[in-house]
C-alpha cells in the first residue's frame, strides 16, 4: 500500500491519532460485559470491506442454528440499516431484528435478554465492549504506523490498538496461492438480459469504491456490458438520488450497488434504466464461526 505524503495530510493524520486516543480514554472506557454473546464484525479499513453484507450473511447462519439474532448498526449508516431491514423483513428472515443506534453498547445492554446473539455491523473501535468476539475482514496487512491513518491512509486504527487474541481474522484477498476465506463477487445485475449489449454509467457511493468497481469490471468482461463512465460519491451520500436522476434524465443506463439502491426513491428503483448489481458471498468450507 502506497500512501500520499503531502505534509497537510500527514499533519491531519497525526491530529486524528491524538483525537482517537483522547476519545477512547474519555468517552469509550471499558464497561461491564453484556450477558448475551456479542460478535463485532469490523475491519481496519475505514470503509468498503464488506462488513454489512457479511454481517447479514452471518445473521442468517445463526438463525439457521435456531438463534434469536439482533443486529446493531450505527444510525449514521442509515443506508446500511435500510439494506438490513429490506433483507430481513421482506425476505424469509423476519425473526432477525435490526437496530439503528448511536450507542451500540447501550442498545446491546437494553436488548440482551431478548436475543441469543448480538451482531454489530462495524464497531471495531468501540472499546466500551468487553468480553466480546471480534471478526476482522482483513484485506491486507494491518496498519502499524499512524502515517497510514485517515486522511493520509485508508485506516481508522492501528494493530496495536486491539487485543489480537480476541480477533478472528478472515482473509479477503489471495495470498501465497491460497484462496480467500471469503470471496465477494457480482452474481447478477437487475434489468439486464445476459449476452445483450449494455452501455452504462457506474455510480458508486461506497467507502472504498475501488473493489466494487473492479468487481463490476470482472462481471462486465464476461458479459455484454460496457462501462462508459464511473461516478464516485461519498459513503452514505444523501444526494445520491439527485446524481442518479441526472444521469437517467440524460437517457443513460445506470449500474449501482445494493447499498446505493437504499438511498433511492421507489420511482428510481422501478426505472428500466436502473440496474442493481447483486452481490454474492462465498465462504470457505474450512471457516467455522460459532456464537460462543
Amino acid at each position: 500500500m502506497i500512501y500520499t505524503t503531502k505534509p497537510f495530510r500527514l499533519a491531519a493524520a497525526a491530529f486524528y491519532r491524538i483525537a482517537y486516543k483522547l476519545h477512547h480514554k474519555i468517552f469509550l472506557r471499558p464497561q461491564p460485559p453484556i450477558q448475551t454473546p456479542v460478535i463485532i464484525v469490523g475491519s481496519y479499513l475505514a470503509g468498503g470491506a464488506g462488513k454489512t453484507p457479511f454481517t447479514i450473511w452471518l445473521a442468517k447462519r445463526f438463525l439457521e442454528q435456531g438463534k434469536r439474532v439482533a443486529v446493531l448498526c450505527h444510525s449514521d449508516a442509515w443506508d446500511e440499516f435500510i439494506m438490513m431491514q429490506r433483507e430481513f423483513q421482506s425476505g424469509e428472515h423476519p425473526q432477525i431484528k435490526a437496530f439503528a443506534t448511536r450507542n451500540r453498547y447501550k442498545t446491546a445492554k437494553e436488548i440482551q435478554d431478548k436475543c441469543d446473539i448480538i451482531l454489530c455491523d462495524d464497531g471495531f473501535e468501540d472499546t466500551r465492549f468487553t468480553g466480546v468476539r471480534y471478526i476482522c475482514l482483513n484485506w491486507q496487512e494491518p496498519p502499524t504506523s499512524w502515517k497510514s491513518l485517515l486522511p493520509n491512509g485508508p485506516f481508522r486504527s492501528l494493530k496495536q490498538d486491539h487485543d489480537e487474541s480476541k480477533i478472528t481474522h478472515i482473509r479477503c484477498f489471495d495470498a501465497d496461492s491460497q484462496t480467500p476465506d471469503i470471496r465477494f463477487y457480482i452474481k447478477s445485475i437487475t434489468n439486464y438480459i445476459p449476452g445483450k449489449p449494455l452501455s452504462a454509467t457506474l455510480i458508486c457511493g461506497l467507502g472504498s469504491p475501488k473493489r466494487f468497481i473492479d468487481d463490476i469490471g470482472t462481471f462486465a468482461a464476461s458479459t455484454g456490458i460496457q462501462i462508459n463512465k464511473v461516478i464516485t460519491r461519498p459513503d452514505h451520500d444523501k444526494h445520491f438520488a439527485q446524481v442518479v436522476q441526472k444521469e437517467i434524465s440524460c437517457g443513460n443506463d445506470i449500474i449501482i450497488s445494493q447499498k446505493d439502491a437504499c438511498r433511492l426513491p421507489q420511482t428510481n428503483l422501478e426505472h428500466p434504466k436502473l440496474h442493481i448489481a447483486i452481490q454474492e458471498i462465498e465462504v470457505s468450507a474450512h471457516l467455522t464461526l460459532h456464537s460462543s
